[in-house]
């Protein structure tokens, strides 16, 4: 009897702490409607997320940028590469032009040796300049009766190449050259005439193509006749053209009818026409530069920047285009490679930031375990085991502990207080009274109230039972009646247990298959374990060819020192060779230009190697840094190594203490199919208790003996 009066006053109790738990906004949740996520996970994963996210901003933004800047400045370096070929080929044909003048002004001086004498040294100059192998032919044609007397058909003279020597041809044949290409324009316009290209068969049957420099033989404002250079084509092919140190650069040149002079990638095209745009060639021909991008190489179809120049020749009327073409795949290379690489860095940072950030709120996050152990401790009433001697941080965690253990600490007193109460009224004793009612606060204070109330009630009772024994058989009735109602509930208690069952072994299985799992996962790790071992070798490998392009780096550093001694000793040459060109006076006109342009050829040889060398030096210090770069990454590597081991082993204890759940699962599944019998039990029992409580009557007069050796007030 007195049993039954204290568990309903734990029932009570209880039933208050749930509408107080209620008033305070807080709920239950049912198992299963969510999936637990750690925030030393959750926490991590969205700031990685968005750091993410801002990096490919950063790349698309930085790609978009670049790819622009590129493009500008590919194609001002596309265009002084243009503007250095240029400079070649008017220099090489301003020399031409200037040896032609030579000859015309050479020329005059030997008439007055007499036809005798002047033929022979008409023919060995122009031997002179056949064999110098500057040209391919030259040739004097001269006006009727203008140079000689009685050469009313005109006159001319023509020295060219005839297998490994020298032949001549002395016409009179004004009928035809009168008219022709080489000679009609130049006395027409009395200013050096180019002519356009064309085929002339070898002796030995080799066909090439020639252009000739005209250039008119004036005496006192009179035309007297035409000094001509013929040059091959395939000379102009091998000028020290520049192509930029673009793999995939090559010019061309062709004049104004649309026709290839030169070739630089096929010579063989030299002579072949070429579809490019009317409105084009006659824009550059006015004297304007073109620069395109975007269009198709007429030889592979690959996207290219094309730069159309004009090639003038003051004083005459060379009119040619030279084209300079760049593959835009090579332009952009570096932008690719630097995309890649900010990638590749990007990548990297994310995942430091990813384990700097995990480490961090994971440390950070560290007290809610004991925290989360110290609240169920306190929601399963496990309160003689003490507090745990962790130490927490003062932060929001360590006052949210101090709360938790303040809340456990006035737990363990009351309940140890209601034990004490209860136990006196269990033993008959209903004096005791509360030893720590400063304790019972708030929604507390109540339940110290109810037991107070039942203590004095039970009291009551108990001296009422006597007075009351005599209409305990009239009530017996009405405890029948309530005893087949408690029957029904202990029966519908009976099906709850069977379905908490159930549920147990439900989770007895989810936790069956969180340690498989987690097995499964303990493999991947291993396998984690492994790749990161062969990154490492991988990155040992890198900084091997790191130390390679460092060393070949030095190596070319010393040749490019070797090219700008070449260069100024080059230059020192040029200098001595035009004082000596000075000296000579008109015979060193023609060496003074050639000495003039191996001048500029030293001095930009020199400025090249310094270019260069600035740059290897560029390249050196990158490869520093990107031996640096290895050296962290395989020390992070290492690191993250260690991590995985750590990772494993917490695996292969997450999986042993979701065994030893299952086990325990199993047991309580047994404990509640105790208690499912328990419960039937006690159905059957009220029922027996309704057919026993015929004789309660008979045993009221027992109840005043009864009540005698109880305490009370």
């Amino acid at each position: 009897m007195i049993d039954s009066v204290k568990i309903s006053a734990v029932m009570q109790n209880s039933y208050q702490a749930g509408g107080s738990m209620s008033k305070l906004g807080i709920k239950k949740t049912e198992n299963g409607k969510g999936k637990f996520v750690s925030l030393a996970v959750r926490i991590p994963t969205i700031v990685i997320g968005a750091v993410l996210v801002v990096v490919v901003i950063i790349c698309i933004a930085f790609g978009i940028l670049t790819v622009r800047s590129i493009n500008e400045l590919a194609k001002k370096q596309i265009n002084n590469v243009a503007r250095e070929n240029v400079l070649t080929i008017q220099k090489y044909m301003d020399g031409m032009n200037i040896y032609a003048d030579t000859l015309g002004d050479s020329v005059m001086n030997y008439r007055t040796l007499g036809r005798e004498d002047g033929e022979k040294a008409i023919i060995e100059a122009l031997t002179r300049a056949v064999e110098s192998g500057k040209i391919f032919s030259a040739y004097f044609a001269f006006e009727p009766n203008a140079f000689f007397s009685d050469t009313d058909n005109g006159l001319s003279y023509y020295v060219y190449k005839s297998g490994s020597g020298t032949a001549t041809d002395i016409l009179n044949d004004f009928d035809s050259y009168g008219e022709a290409d080489y000679y009609a324009p130049t006395k027409a316009s009395l200013n050096t005439h180019l002519t356009d290209p064309y085929e002339y068969e070898l002796s030995d049957g080799t066909i090439v193509w020639l252009i000739t420099l005209s250039t008119p033989i004036v005496e006192n404002g009179k035309f007297i006749g035409v000094a001509n250079c013929d040059m091959l084509l395939d000379t102009l092919s091998q000028l020290d053209y520049t192509n930029g140190n673009y793999k995939t650069s090559y010019m061309t040149i062709t004049d104004e009818k649309n026709t290839y002079l030169v070739h630089s990638k096929l010579p063989e095209l030299a002579g072949q026409s070429v579809d490019y745009s009317e409105s084009i060639v006659q824009t550059v021909l006015g004297g304007t530069t073109i620069i395109r991008s975007g269009i198709k190489d007429k030889i592979d179809g690959a996207s290219s920047f094309v730069v159309f120049s004009p090639v003038l020749l003051e004083g005459s009327d060379l009119t040619w285009v030279l084209t300079n073409i760049v593959h835009e795949s090579e332009v952009y290379a570096p932008v690719y490679t630097s995309l890649f690489i900010i990638v590749i860095i990007g990548l990297v940072g994310i995942a430091v930031l990813g384990f700097i950030a995990f480490s961090s709120v994971r440390s950070a996050l560290a007290p809610i375990k004991p925290l989360m152990k110290t609240a169920e401790d306190v929601g399963e009433f496990r309160l003689s085991d003490g507090p745990n001697d962790y130490d927490y941080p003062n932060n929001e965690f360590g006052k949210l502990a101090e709360t938790f253990l303040s809340m456990s600490d006035n737990l363990k007193s009351i309940i140890k207080d209601v034990d004490v109460v209860l136990g006196g009224m269990a033993e008959g004793d209903f004096t005791t009274n509360s030893s720590c009612p400063e304790k019972y606060v708030g929604d507390m204070k109540n339940a110290l109230m109810s037991i107070n109330s039942i203590q004095e009630n039970l009291g009551n009772t108990l001296k009422d039972i006597s007075e009351s024994a005599e209409r305990v058989a009239v009530n017996s009735s009405q405890i029948s009646d309530g005893s087949q109602a408690l029957a029904q509930g202990a029966t519908e208690q009976a099906g709850s247990v069977q379905e908490l069952s159930g549920t147990i072994n439900n989770v007895s299985e989810e936790v069956k298959n969180n340690a498989d799992n987690a097995g499964r996962a303990s493999t991947i790790a291993l396998r984690t374990k492994d790749a990161i071992a062969v990154s490492n070798e991988e990155m040992s490998k890198l900084t091997a060819s790191m130390d390679s392009i460092e060393e070949a780096s030095n190596k070319i550093q010393d040749v490019i020192s070797i090219i700008d001694n070449i260069a100024f000793q080059t230059n020192i040459l040029s200098l001595n060779a035009a004082i000596e060109a000075a000296r000579a006076g008109q015979a060193g006109k023609g060496f003074a230009v050639v000495a003039d342009e191996v001048g500029n050829l030293a001095k930009r040889s020199q400025e090249a190697a310094q270019s260069t060398s600035d740059l290897i030096q560029m390249v050196t210090e990158a490869v520093d840094r990107g031996k640096g770069i290895t050296d962290e990454t395989a020390a992070a590597l290492d690191r993250v190594s260690g991590y995985a081991d750590e990772t494993n082993e917490m695996i292969k204890e997450i999986s042993e203490a979701s065994i030893n759940q299952s086990e325990a699962l199993g047991q309580i599944s047994i404990g509640i199919s105790q208690i499912s019998e328990v419960v039937q039990t006690n159905s059957s029992t009220s029922e027996e208790s309704a057919a026993a409580s015929i004789e309660l009557a008979n045993e009221a007069n027992k109840l005043k003996e009864i009540v005698k050796p109880f305490k009370l007030r």
